[in-house]
């Protein structure tokens, strides 16, 4: 029997559609367990199905680290943060069809993974997406589950602990998740700040003991049924997080004064959050193929900021805030005769703060802002070498602070793809995106911080709202054995958001200013090698170049590299992956340097037990962190050393118990991470 390896490939640029797509969700396909001898590829019309091997699925613990074993050419995986990056951004995740979150994709068991849906170029209801990894999992109408996994670090406090029960009956789930994570990392750093005043004044602090302890607790559960037309869920819960980022002893001196002032550094600043949230999902299928689908998204969230930093005298900053999100979204699919599908799409974002700021600078801050868009995809396909789609829509942006005239944009969208295969080894795609955008909520307001006594930080409601274009290349070859990506795209944004610093007497003030064009481009080469099926390599080599100008100037290219490797052998496999150090540019004007990383790990799985020791950058203690952000009137420079940079282990064993009859796991709960205007 001939074996098939093609080997999966990122392609996207930004949202940009290719066809209408149906998931097996609106196809009602009912999948049987598939076992196969090598890695299967196969590509669709809009989409990438990926059969991870045997060896794959019992070396994996998760969605996350399922996707990593399979090793696609341009897409990386962080299974600690919960993050799948793709040469455009950050994949979407997808349970069947549904949007889900991080832990849900973290509690998937590979067993029960019958295969991977990746469309790189997503279009239909996957259309606002850069790019969307959609696990297709198996369903049960009987029986339960309970697992209970727990992460203990070794070098620093670092736990994660979890519980996930599941329950079928019938056509109904219930799903219950509880877990509690802990984590507080050593720093140690100096911080040189030059204030370019009438009569300069350099600061220079030093942290030698601080806590950054970071505690967060949730229990959610959900209720959902799932027949072959129609599909509807609840999920509800609660979330409390908090977070440290003291400075207990340190050095702090001024300069440029008369006589030098010194003190000791001590700053204690305190992030608090109480989230409750509810998710409500319908989805509807009907003859020919079309389908509704409709969600609603919210929490609320009580967020509470206090910042005490002691000099000679103590500048406070105490603020409550109240936060509303809402996110609704809804699609209709429609298929057409002839390859003709199309797509309508209709979504509303509202975003409501109500923040009280106490301390040295009180003020009262309303803030409400809403986006509603408009899509319609068009795509057409003739035969399997040539598409083509257009996607027009339109955007309405409106934010309103209180005191000040509302704000309003009216914009058009537009994205436009065109692929050609010439055979079943090659691809060549291009693309095109226009788009647009307004200032993050934690700028737009007129709020004030004294942050020390020579800066002042101060929020700007008076910004344009931001336009954006993003043409792009790929060129993918896939064979048997070994697979290659080249990736190169181009964004310009208009009106980005830059820090600038203006002189008041003996003050800085540290405002915003939309008065900045922002250009990046990005270079990519992905190759992936599977000589055997017991041993993968992966290699990925890339340019990034940032080009800055109007408020703010910056030029900066970097090149970087990176590896990973996996060899199976039986209940055990070991893995390791490197990365060079790296430059990159945050923001339009902070330049931070990242160390050269690496990681080593061995596991053992067996049954319902599993086993991971993970010990990262062996025998470094030196690694560093640098921050740099130059402007007029202002310089900082700052180096960290951190224990998440340096020598470090952590173990993780999870076990499950099944009930009943054998289930697929409940996806263990975890939102979106929590937003908040509040100006820090």
């Amino acid at each position: 029997m001939n074996k098939t390896k093609l080997i999966c490939t990122i392609l996207g640029m930004m949202t940009l559609p290719v066809a209408a797509q149906t998931d097996s969700v609106s196809k009602n396909v009912q999948l049987k367990e598939v076992v196969v001898a090598g890695d299967i590829a196969k590509r669709e019309v809009d989409h990438i199905d990926c059969i991870p091997t045997p060896k794959q699925r019992k070396h994996a613990h998760s969605g996350f680290e399922l996707i990593r074993n399979m090793m696609l050419s341009g897409v990386n995986v962080d299974t600690e943060n919960g993050v799948i990056t793709t040469s455009v951004g950050t994949a979407t995740l997808y349970i069947n069809g549904r949007k889900a979150s991080v832990r849900e994709i973290t509690s998937l068991r590979p067993k029960d993974i019958l295969h991977v849906e990746y469309y790189d170029m997503p279009t239909g209801k996957y259309a606002n997406d850069k790019a969307v990894i959609n696990y297709i999992v198996k369903t049960y109408t009987s029986g339960g589950y309970t697992q209970v996994d727990a992460l203990q670090g070794v070098g620093y406090l670092r736990g994660d602990y979890n519980l996930t029960s599941k329950y079928s009956l019938g056509h109904y789930n219930v799903n219950l998740w509880a877990g509690s994570s802990v984590q507080n990392p050593k720093v140690y750093g100096e911080t040189t700040t030059d204030y370019l005043l009438d009569n300069p004044i350099h600061k220079q602090e030093a942290a030698y003991d601080t806590d950054m302890k970071s505690i967060g607790r949730y229990v959610n559960a959900s209720l959902s049924r799932r027949t072959d037309r129609t599909t509807w869920m609840i999920r509800s819960g609660v979330e409390v997080s908090t977070r440290r980022d003291d400075v207990l002893n340190g050095s702090l001196v001024y300069t440029g004064y008369t006589v030098p002032l010194t003190f000791t550094n001590n700053v204690l600043e305190c992030d608090k959050t109480i989230k409750p949230s509810l998710f409500l999902y319908f989805n509807r299928n009907f003859k020919g193929e079309k389908s509704l689908e409709c969600s609603l998204d919210g929490y609320y969230a009580r967020n509470t900021y206090k910042r005490n930093s002691l000099e000679d005298r103590v500048f406070l900053s105490d603020v409550k805030e109240d936060y509303t999100y809402l996110n609704f979204n809804s699609s209709y699919v429609m298929p057409l005769p002839k390859g003709h599908n199309l797509t309508f799409s209709l979504i509303e974002f509202l975003k409501i703060s109500q923040d009280e700021y106490r301390g040295s600078s009180p003020s009262l801050q309303h803030l409400r802002s809403s986006e509603s868009l408009f899509f319609v995809d068009y795509a057409k396909r003739w035969g399997r070498k040539v598409m083509l789609v257009a996607r027009p829509g339109v955007s309405y942006l409106a934010y309103k602070l209180r005191g000040e005239q509302e704000v309003t944009h009216l914009a058009p969208r537009f994205y436009s793809m065109f692929s050609w295969s010439p055979n079943q080894h090659q691809a060549l795609q291009l693309f095109f995106a226009l788009g647009n955008t307004f200032p993050t909520l934690n700028t737009v307001n007129a709020a004030e911080q004294q942050v020390d006594r020579v800066l002042v930080r101060r929020g700007n409601p008076t910004m344009d709202n931001s336009t954006l274009l993003g043409p792009a290349l790929t060129y993918t070859l896939n064979f048997r054995k070994w697979s290659a990506l080249l990736s190169a795209n181009y964004e310009y944004m208009s009106n980005a958001i830059a820090n600038v610093f203006l002189k008041d007497n003996n003050r800085l003030i540290n405002t915003y200013s939309s008065d900045t064009r922002y250009h990046q481009f990005q270079l990519l080469l992905s190759a992936t090698w599977k000589p055997v099926s017991d041993f993968n390599v992966k290699w990925e080599g890339g340019y990034d170049y940032y080009r800055v100008s109007g408020a703010a100037d910056e030029r900066l290219g970097c090149f970087y590299a990176r590896m990973e490797a996996g060899y199976y052998l039986g209940d055990f496999s070991l893995s390791a992956s490197t990365q060079t150090a790296r430059k990159d540019l945050m923001g339009c004007q902070e330049r931070v340097h990242l160390p050269f990383l690496y990681d080593l790990s061995a596991e053992w799985s067996h049954g319902n037990l599993s086993v991971i020791v993970t010990a990262r950058n062996l025998f470094i203690q030196g690694n560093k962190r640098t921050r740099s952000l130059f402007a007029s009137n202002y310089q900082c420079y700052e180096h960290n050393v951190s224990e998440r940079d340096n020598s470090f282990a952590s173990v993780k064993v999870a076990y499950s118990l099944d009930y009943g009859k054998k289930v697929n796991h409940s996806p263990k709960y975890e939102s979106k991470a929590t937003e908040s205007s509040i100006l820090k």
